[in-house]
């Protein structure tokens, strides 16, 4: 922790604060500009549009085989803080509830870090004794461990993730094994399927995780690491996720003129995201969103949303589908 005087000095020293900031600028001109990164950026480039996950996986493996151009880069960086206890390297931090990393390189089909899974932090988890996950991420990941800390990983396998997903066919996922991982090692992992957990380590777990975009499942899944079954699964799709977002938002600001724009996401490739336009559209205006039900209900491809239609039909709007009678006259 910084002292406060000194902290307070900082802030009082503007040409203190601009060489701060001229030390990270200088920082991520280099790495930005080091023949490291305008490889692999010139690399994913050159590849058929949309790329295939393996052409991507072998870009990222060309990259971690630069090791020691990475170690040489953050050197730079931890020399930077060295020199200058308010230097912050201009890396996006990345972290979880046991492990914390930085992101070395983004791109919309491939991202790059380095990660840390900290001894006490596992160790930590395991004692709070809650209800623990198992995550299948649905992407392609390839990890290369640089230090072990002695671990043990379990190696796990669930149905595939796929657009046709449905959670009652969810099932339960399986143990494949259990063994230790050795420094140096490369695992490649099909998310969609695939996922391992680190069980125990004597020491931090220091790794590179290549996440690769091309060819995902639309959604990750998460299973209960006590029972196997299936808990719940979430978007792997920003945008996506963006345009539930924004819907949710609008309509609690209550903006029906937007409802043309809610019937338009309706026609959204990903089965989650129509039916959250549909919820939120039924809220803001259950008239317009009506026969946008129907054709859901008749003809939507995914059948736990055309369930999901017929049922809010049946219990809301039963009355406009029942036939007149004739009325009896006095």
């Amino acid at each position: 922790m910084i002292a406060g005087a000194a902290l307070a000095a900082w802030l009082a020293d503007r040409d203190a604060q601009q060489r701060s900031r001229d030390a990270v600028d200088a920082v991520s001109r280099t790495w930005g500009n080091h023949p490291l990164m305008t490889k692999l950026e010139a690399q994913l480039a050159a590849l058929p549009q949309p790329p295939d996950a393996a052409s991507v996986l072998d870009a990222a493996r060309a990259f971690l085989d630069r090791e020691d151009d990475i170690a040489a880069l953050l050197a730079a960086m931890i020399q930077g803080s060295r020199a200058d206890p308010f230097f912050r390297p201009p890396l996006h931090p990345v972290s979880s509830d046991a492990q914390a990393g930085l992101l070395l390189f983004h791109h919309r089909d491939l991202s790059i870090s380095l990660g840390l899974a900290d001894v006490e932090m596992l160790a930590a988890k395991k004692a709070g004794g809650g209800a623990a996950s198992i995550n299948f991420t649905g992407t392609t990941g390839l990890f290369r461990f640089v230090k072990t800390g002695e671990a043990t990983l379990s190696f796990w396998e669930a149905p595939p993730l796929g657009h046709d997903f449905v959670a009652a066919r969810a099932g339960k996922c399986r143990l494949v094994e259990r063994r230790k991982v050795r420094e140096g090692e490369e695992i490649v992992l099909d998310g969609r399927s695939q996922s391992f957990v680190i069980e125990h380590a004597a020491s931090d777990v220091l790794y590179f995780h290549a996440m690769v975009r091309p060819e995902a499942a639309p959604l990750s899944a998460e299973y209960d690491s006590r029972t196997l079954a299936f808990v719940g699964a979430s978007s792997t799709d920003e945008a996506a996720s963006r345009i539930q977002m924004m819907v949710s938002m609008l309509r609690t600001m209550e903006r029906e003129d937007a409802a043309p724009l809610f019937e338009a996401a309706l026609a959204s490739p990903h089965f989650y995201t129509r039916w959250h336009v549909m919820r939120e559209l039924l809220a803001l205006d259950a008239d317009a969103a009506q026969p946008h039900l129907r054709r859901m209900a008749e003809a939507d491809p995914h059948p736990e949303v055309r369930a999901a239609a017929r049922q809010t039909l049946d219990l809301f709007f039963a009355d406009d589908a029942a036939p007149e009678t004739a009325q009896c006259r006095a």
